[in-house]
């Protein structure tokens, strides 16, 4: 498989936004993990980001050393372990809505 790594163009749609609480939101189900259910979101520091999932967070806090299957080097992110075993990893807290 191919290099799956969520990416958000952060500066782009942080400009379009209303207002400075607006969020991008994601549903976890529609984001793609690597061979190793790893997902990575790029998202800039002052875009907040929002992760709708139906799964519960199993697991979350900051990442001690690892390399994603697709070469990501994503220690010392925040990571969130789901019930389903995908982790998604980034660089500033995303907000978790269980749906």
């Amino acid at each position: 498989m191919g290099a799956v790594t969520a990416m958000v163009d952060a500066v782009e749609r942080y400009s379009e936004a209303e207002d400075e609480n607006d969020a991008v939101v994601l549903d976890l189900a529609d984001l793609l993990p690597d061979d190793s259910g790893d997902v990575v979101l790029f998202s800039g520091d002052e875009l907040p980001v929002n992760i709708s999932a139906q799964e519960a967070v199993m697991e979350q806090g900051v990442a001690e050393a690892h390399v994603t299957a697709t070469g990501v080097d994503v220690t010392g992110l925040n990571y969130y372990a789901f019930e389903n075993g995908v982790t998604i990893y980034s660089l500033t807290d995303v907000m978790i809505t269980e749906s």
